[in-house]
């Protein structure tokens, strides 16, 4: 249980800082799709359970394909792209009336959030770096057992910030003018697709070396 507690912890922790997930579920949020900001979230912790426990167990390795690391930095360009051109022109809705969500349609924001993880590369390194320092300094103890408990626990840490932060959001949203979340939004946008120029850029020269 401590294994579990621990990787709580560090999943939580490991998700605070800002980044392209935190947008993309921050600006669900701001739009009224909560349903849809936490399958995002909920992406991203399934992917820290896979590589979290990849790491522990000892097999990291396999995720180094350069074939397999290159139509993910193609389909996250991609991605990218297109969300922030729908989120700078994206018309939010009067919060006081929330959008209904269709259970069937959270899938595909799931994997949404799965593709923004793979787009940083540098999550295999932290995890290995994570699990050398967790069983190195044995704060937990070393078996198959605590191996899964800990990377279960960190995807349940990262998919509670998420939850937190989509409920921050909400809470001070009410206190928002309608047009500065659209601001906000549309400046949420910008990041992006800010973010996919530099993802586009570092992709072109790599291709091009």
């Amino acid at each position: 249980m401590i294994a579990l507690i621990v990787g709580f912890v560090i999943g939580f922790g490991t998700s605070v800082p800002i980044g392209p997930i935190n947008i993309a579920v921050m600006t669900k949020g701001l739009s009224n799709k909560t349903g849809q900001g936490l399958m995002i979230g909920a992406g991203s912790g399934f992917m820290d359970i896979l590589y979290c426990g990849a790491a522990m167990f000892g097999i990291s390795t396999l995720m180094a394909n350069a074939r397999l690391e290159l139509a993910f930095r193609i389909a996250t360009f991609v991605v990218f792209l297109m969300f922030g051109i729908r989120t700078l022109f994206f018309k939010v809705h009067d919060p006081a009336a929330p959008l209904p969500e269709k259970s069937g349609g959270l899938k595909r924001y799931f994997l949404f959030g799965i593709l923004l993880y793979l787009s940083n590369p540098s999550f295999i390194a932290y995890w290995i770096t994570v699990a050398g320092v967790v069983q190195g300094y044995k704060i937990i103890e070393a078996s198959v057992y605590n191996n899964l408990l800990f990377a279960i626990g960190t995807g349940f840490g990262t998919t509670g910030w998420f939850f937190t932060l989509l409920k921050l959001v909400e809470k001070q949203k009410m206190k928002l003018d309608r047009m500065i979340i659209q601001r906000i939004t549309r400046g949420f946008g910008a990041v992006l697709l800010i973010i996919s120029c530099v993802m586009g850029y570092e992709l072109l020269s790599s291709l091009l070396l």
